[in-house]
């Protein structure tokens, strides 16, 4: 006797939509399946058409470094933003530790244990490399389960140390010899960069800054030109491609970017391209023209319209083949406590409009279609964790993450919906159609019609394959 059966759907599997369902026991997909095929369950739940789709995986938040930064936020921000990805129909996560000098086993273990009991979804912890010191501390952080290694190299004076770095930032040395040890650690264990330039862009800021403009999140965006990610991007590549692993280039943002990733490509370097539904679906002249200011401050910035089409074009083109929203948990606490210039930069918590969004921007227009969407928003990035099949897939013997969409459901994006910390959307009347409306973790249901329904947070660390130099 199977625990649950959801039926008469259309079910997204790797291999293309059916309809019928799937049926759970216990934690695991056991069928999958026209209605007739799944058997007998003690609760049937009737679909009605409605799309039963793999649990998200967003592998790029940042938990403990919101309104206020430390362990004790990111133990509070664990339980409420989980209820956030719950209800938004994220069944899987990925945060990085506190930024800092801070020992990489040290901090990831701080951060599994504001995780542990208190996340309504699964999670994964990323470790923030920022000094030199970090390198040789790589190795115990991966024999722990830390897969992905956060560098922030498109940062330097003031900001690096802001973030534990030196003014100097992440130099290609430190980058040489870090690329040189996670090729001794083997895969699964890969480096994710944040690419900006920030030589020209210290100079642009400057220059802006001096010039009085009150046209912030326009002025922000021609801060950082393009070529600056082009610049870092290349030369990451470069060096990592020299001990064959694989480049994670989070939040690609400029519509010169595509063609650069196009040539590594084709050379034969390992790039793996993430983009945000921020960048693919805003433009800073209209969200100048709404008035949000700060709260819309994200670096590298929402730029233009004619970056957000070119970034749609690589997702087409299968150049960006990842989806994470780099939230942080903000909220107008913060984000109106000061000035533009002073605020610290981040968006809050995206995750209530990614399905909306993709759903609106992508499938109905005809960019994407469902499958397409799965890897994106999660097949393709458990795969690079090394926790697929298990993770990430609509398959027999996986996980039952599910998340169940409306896509008839119209609506319109706005603090309304938000069920975490944040209280503010920077997608505030935002007409969208095609909403989540059901959430499954491990075959429990988390989350119903904008509720989360859990009596207690249930998520676990998840641990996928050992490194194979480990």
């Amino acid at each position: 006797m199977n625990d649950t059966i959801l039926k008469n759907g259309l079910v997204v599997t790797p291999g293309g939509v059916i309809r019928g369902g799937v049926a759970i026991k216990g934690e695991r997909i056991v069928a999958i399946g026209a209605d007739e095929s799944l058997g007998q369950a003690r609760e049937v739940v009737d679909m009605a058409g409605k799309i039963v789709f793999p649990g998200i995986f967003d592998p790029h938040f940042h938990l403990g470094n919101g309104d206020e930064v430390g362990y004790d936020a990111m133990r509070e921000d664990f339980y409420l933003e989980s209820k956030e990805m719950a209800v938004a129909g994220v069944t899987l996560f990925a945060t990085t530790t506190l930024y800092g000098k801070e020992s990489l086993v040290e901090s990831f273990d701080k951060t599994l244990a504001c995780g542990e009991n208190n996340s309504f979804v699964d999670y994964k912890v990323t470790c923030c490399v920022s000094v030199e010191e970090h390198i040789a501390q790589m190795a115990p952080a991966a024999a722990r389960g830390c897969v992905d290694f956060k560098f922030f190299i498109g940062y330097k004076g003031l900001q690096a140390e802001s973030l534990g770095m030196s003014s100097d930032g992440i130099t290609l040395g430190i980058w040489y010899k870090a690329c040189r040890e996670m090729a001794r650690i083997g895969r699964p264990v890969f480096p994710k960069i944040h690419a900006e330039d920030p030589w020209v862009r210290e100079i642009l800021l400057d220059e802006i800054r001096k010039a009085g403009r009150e046209d912030y999140l326009v002025a922000w965006a021609e801060h950082s030109p393009g070529y600056g990610e082009n610049l870092q991007i290349y030369s990451a590549a470069v060096i990592a491609h020299q001990f064959r692993v694989p480049l994670y280039v989070v939040h690609v943002s400029a519509k010169e970017s595509p063609g650069l990733i196009r040539y590594l490509r084709k050379e034969g370097m390992n790039i793996i391209a993430e983009t945000t539904p921020a960048f693919l679906c805003g433009d800073a002249r209209e969200l100048e023209a709404a008035g949000l200011k700060g709260r819309a401050k994200i670096q590298p910035p929402i730029r233009f319209k004619e970056d957000s089409e070119a970034l749609w074009a690589a997702v087409e083109r299968g150049e960006i083949t990842i989806i994470g929203t780099d939230s942080l948990p903000y909220s107008t606490k913060y984000k109106d406590s000061a000035g533009f210039w002073d605020l610290r930069v981040g968006l809050n918590c995206q995750v209530p409009a990614t399905i909306p969004l993709m759903m609106t921007e992508g499938v109905e227009k005809g960019r994407i279609d469902l499958t397409v969407m799965a890897k994106l928003l999660s097949e393709n990035a458990a795969k690079l964790y090394g926790i697929y099949p298990l993770k990430g897939a609509i398959q027999v013997g996986s996980d039952a993450d599910l998340v169940i969409i409306d896509p008839e459901k119209e609506g319109k994006l706005g603090a309304d919906k938000l069920r975490g910390k944040s209280d503010y959307s920077i997608w505030e009347g935002r007409p969208v159609r095609g909403f989540p409306v059901m959430t499954f973790v491990r075959g429990r249901l988390v989350a119903r019609d904008g509720e989360v329904v859990a009596d207690k947070p249930d998520g676990r660390h998840i641990v996928g394959v050992k490194p194979r130099g480990m």
